[in-house]
């Protein structure tokens, strides 16, 4: 896995002011990091939407590999960006904010990190909105690989005849945000062209029809 450089320097500042020795035999924060992103790999599940991973993660290690002098809480912290980053890079989808847990046992073996998951719903801030041309809505999009239809099970639920029960999902991936058409019936057009069932990229101002209903995409974040 390739850390942004951001989150690896923030990770690297962890051990600021600790000797090499420190480390010697233990756990480092980036390896750690890349450990639980590939453990994730094995957690993900396919859905409807596409790829989904746990949010709400128990991290286990043993005592030996992780040093005292670490800043438990800046951590975890960080590992949380680390999966929220990651899922928005690899178009995993997360029902809500991650939850990290870091637990010691010297049950765990040496140099092995174990992740416990599970889907914990919750709410989580828009990173975009649709906004309906005529005033009438504003649709958040807080999920990658939010699910737009009418059916009840939807994320964001368009309640129009002109919409499908699975419509279409947005996500975002490798810095770009996605759109889908999921086999509607009445389409789903980007900037007047109508989508087929590959994924494509859709950026902030564009014009999105659902059937007839017209949407201009808004980025947050």
């Amino acid at each position: 896995m390739n850390l942004a450089r951001g989150l690896e320097q923030r990770l690297e500042k962890l051990a600021d002011g600790a000797s090499a020795s420190v480390f010697r035999g233990r756990m480092h924060p980036i390896d750690m990091a890349s450990r639980l992103v590939r453990q994730l790999e094995f957690l993900a599940k396919d859905t409807i939407v596409g790829p989904e991973v746990p949010n709400d993660l128990i991290v286990h290690l043993n005592p030996a590999d992780i040093d005292k002098s670490l800043d438990r809480n800046q951590l975890v912290r960080e590992l949380t960006n680390v999966v929220a980053e990651s899922a928005a890079e690899r178009g995993w989808r997360l029902v809500g904010d991650v939850v990290i847990q870091i637990t010691t046992s010297p049950d765990v073996p040496r140099g092995i990190l174990e992740v416990e998951g599970t889907n914990s719903v919750s709410s989580t801030s828009p990173w975009g909105q649709l906004i309906a041309d005529d005033g009438s809505a504003i649709l958040a999009i807080s999920l990658n690989r939010s699910l737009i239809g009418r059916a009840l099970d939807s994320d964001i639920r368009v309640a129009n005849q002109e919409v499908s029960r699975h419509h279409v999902i947005m996500y975002r991936q490798d810095g770009a945000t996605m759109i889908q058409d999921l086999g509607s019936a009445n389409g789903t057009y980007l900037n007047g062209v109508r989508l087929t069932e590959e994924p494509a990229p859709i950026h902030g101002g564009d014009t999105l029809m659902l059937g007839d209903l017209a949407f201009t995409y808004r980025p947050i974040f």
